[in-house]
């Protein structure tokens, strides 16, 4: 017997309060760990942790796309069987990802000569782990088991913060120790992730699963280019061109904001596999992408205010002598987030609904626009003009976003009405 529309709106309503509440702990597990780490390193020391997590960013944000946004796309609703093989190759090709950038990152970490090399080499042996760790939580979100995800998230939050809190209250606190805890802990997170889903990760079939989704690749490959990857390699740019300490003031300061994160992860997470699933178009879809648009701007509009009124005094007892960094990046930096809010709905509906050209289309000017911006902004205003930079090259794409959205609706609206005359 089908389940009732009653029966499905609570299993709806369930999903997204668990994929909400695994986002919740995520978000303020890296605020936690973002904090701890400030209050034990000195600036440079903190600027080369940031350094390693820019690069980590990078490279999960590569698995994301490359590798779970195929999974979201192609198989969410297929049924158990060929989901859980899908998505056994994908972890699989998350670990090849990340062994491949990890001796990237390890190399030039070698070749370093200022703080960061250590931090480099460290993430480098780390990025498999951090990789398997991440999609595990993904695919348990993309199958509608978002309750598994919480549960290695929870692991990966107590042992990370346990261990980095025991580093910090020793004489060997460094950038690289605490890498270490808390990567290693991700690790151990995914070990317990490969459990629960019933099967590790598959690396024989990665390459060819991977070869499966070419359609869809060459173009999420250049959409993340164009974003993603401009934007963390303008981080890297930054700290080679400036120094790791405004890489560092940039860091903290996306900490602070890191709620308004946790609402777009949370929102994503959730509306992505679920738009997929009912193949949502038209006018439907439009009512949808405007309301995550305004759920995101608003929020981080009355959040930012909130920020911005804090007291030195609570930033520097969070962050001690990084908060003056942080500080006078927080208002460039919250400009770009409510352009990507204002973009959010569409660019979910383009992704969600397999627009993968269109999505390149959308970002092929962001990412020349993040570096160029972000370093021309470096050299006139030091980190408040880098940061500022970053945030005026999102604004760039997010008229961009909603005028395809419009135009695909508009054109499958007409297609829909050619058909039904023909029918009749």
């Amino acid at each position: 017997m089908p389940p009732t529309r009653r029966e499905q709106v609570v299993k709806l309503l369930g999903r997204a309060g668990w994929t909400t509440g695994d986002q919740v702990l995520v978000s303020l597990t890296n605020m936690a760990l973002t904090v701890l780490v400030a209050r034990a390193l000195s600036q440079e020391g903190f600027g080369a942790f940031s350094v390693a997590f820019a690069v980590y960013s990078l490279v999960v944000g590569g698995s994301r796309a490359l590798i779970n946004q195929p999974l979201v796309v192609r198989y969410t609703g297929e049924g158990d069987d060929r989901f859980h093989e899908a998505a056994r190759s994908s972890a699989g090709a998350g670990l090849i990802l990340g062994a491949a950038a990890g001796l990237v990152a390890a190399l030039v970490g070698v070749f370093t000569t200022d703080g960061s090399g250590p931090s480099l080499i460290v993430i480098g042996i780390l990025l498999p782990g951090l990789m398997l760790q991440d999609l595990w939580r993904l695919a348990f979100i993309a199958e509608g088991r978002p309750q598994r995800a919480v549960t290695i998230d929870a692991i990966w939050a107590a042992a990370q913060l346990a261990a980095v809190v025991g580093i910090s209250l020793t004489e060997h606190a460094s950038a690289s120790s605490l890498l270490l805890a808390w990567g290693l802990t991700a690790l151990l997170s995914g070990v317990v992730g490969g459990r629960l889903f019933g099967g590790g990760p598959r690396l024989r079939s990665a390459l060819p699963w991977m070869a499966q989704q070419r359609d869809l690749l060459k173009y999420y490959a250049a959409s993340f280019a164009s974003v993603l990857g401009a934007n963390q390699a303008a981080i890297l740019l930054i700290a080679a061109v400036g120094s790791n300490v405004i890489v560092g003031s940039l860091r903290a300061a996306q900490v602070v904001l890191g709620p308004l994160n946790l609402i777009g992860y949370a929102l994503g997470a959730f509306a992505m596999p679920e738009i997929a699933r009912r193949g949502l178009r038209g006018r439907k879809a439009l009512l949808v992408g405007v309301g995550l648009s305004t759920v995101m701007v608003v929020v981080q509009l009355a959040y930012g205010l909130v920020v911005l009124s804090v007291p030195d005094s609570w930033g520097e007892f969070a962050f001690k002598e990084n908060w003056d960094g942080a500080r006078s990046v927080l208002g460039a930096s919250l400009v770009g987030l409510v352009a990507i809010g204002a973009g959010f709905g569409a660019s979910t509906l383009l992704i969600a609904l397999g627009f993968a050209k269109q999505t390149f289309w959308t970002n092929v000017v962001l990412g020349p626009a993040l570096i160029g911006f972000s370093l021309l902004g470096l050299h006139l205003g030091g980190a408040f003009g880098a940061a500022l930079g970053l945030s005026l090259a999102q604004c760039v794409v997010t008229p961009i976003q909603w005028f395809v959205v419009l135009r695909l609706m508009r054109l499958e609206k007409r297609g829909a009405g050619a058909q039904h005359r023909a029918e009749a």
